[in-house]
């Protein structure tokens, strides 16, 4: 008879309240190890931006035994914090777990992404569908700040956008935040006048002031980490990163014994990323295109 697993309690540290659907997912990941009988957890979030190492301590004082650290900005605290309670095991969502000191750490999992992927297959379809409309093949990316998971979109974009179309300009600029307020909403402006047809937004809730800019003036717009195709008609596509897959995968690993420190990494070929939602304005023959694309950036060979 199988056993009944016993629930672990778990606690999601959040480094500000700004990105809501960046957390959004990492909750709805912590939720399906819930049902699934694996955990019951608890939200951490500091009251201004930026990560609180108090938090750490204070989820492992108040006993759990999984401490999950949403941010790449959490990647030295969450070290010094499985230096301080080697009994407690932490991960890092888009942090490595061999940064700051903590190659060698049993009890440290970073979780990171191949946003350059995703990137990849966004930046294709975006070029192909300007090109099938007819239209010159510039495309913007409108970035918050300069940190590894934005720059991998950003070059995983560009790459795909030339894959399809060797010609194809992508302009890139960056806010400099990811908060509303940051001057996304500006940048888009300028692209479109540019020439831009769609507006790739890799900027959180700053970004989705970009997308809505883009739209307001007839252009497309491809949405970030999660499926943003509720934003409106304009929406071409969303790069699209299964943080709560991952989220869930860390606790019910941790909870069944199987929980491995280094760094677990998601790409294309365990579906861990790819595209959300395709607007119907993408032509068929686009999209055969994109999922053969998609099946080559994909295999072992390229990660």
């Amino acid at each position: 008879m199988a056993s009944i697993p016993t629930p672990i309690p778990v606690t999601l540290a959040f480094d500000g309240p700004s990105d809501a659907a960046f957390e959004a997912l990492a909750i709805k990941g912590a939720k399906a190890a819930r049902r699934a009988g694996s955990a019951t957890y608890r939200v951490a979030r500091p009251s201004t931006e930026g990560p609180d190492p108090a938090l750490l301590d204070q989820a492992v004082a108040e006993g759990s035994m999984l401490v999950v650290a949403v941010g790449y900005q959490w990647a030295d605290h969450v070290v010094a914090a499985a230096k301080r309670h080697p009994g407690t095991d932490f991960a890092i969502v888009d942090g490595s777990a061999s940064g700051a000191g903590g190659a060698g750490l049993a009890n440290v999992r970073g979780i990171l992404f191949r946003e350059d992927q995703a990137g990849d297959l966004a930046g294709y379809l975006a070029a192909l569908t300007a090109r099938s409309a007819g239209k010159p093949v510039v495309l913007g990316a409108v970035g918050g700040m300069r940190i590894p998971p934005v720059q991998r979109y950003i070059a995983g974009f560009r790459a795909g956008a030339r894959a399809a179309d060797p010609g194809a300009e992508v302009i890139v600029r960056y806010s400099g935040s990811f908060l509303t307020g940051a001057g996304c909403s500006r940048i888009a402006k300028r692209m479109v006048r540019q020439g831009a047809y769609a507006v790739f937004s890799v900027a959180g809730a700053c970004g989705d002031e970009a997308m809505r800019a883009s739209g307001a003036a007839g252009r497309k717009a491809i949405g970030v980490d999660l499926d943003q195709s509720s934003l409106g008609p304009y929406v071409l596509t969303s790069a699209v990163k299964r943080l709560d897959a991952a989220v869930e995968d860390t606790i019910r690993d941790r909870a069944a014994g199987r929980f491995t420190a280094g760094d677990v990494r998601y790409g294309l070929k365990h579906h861990g990323v790819g595209l959300g939602r395709i607007s119907a304005d993408v032509p068929h023959s686009v999209r055969a295109k994109v999922m053969k694309r998609a099946r080559a950036v994909g295999t072992p060979h390229r990660g």
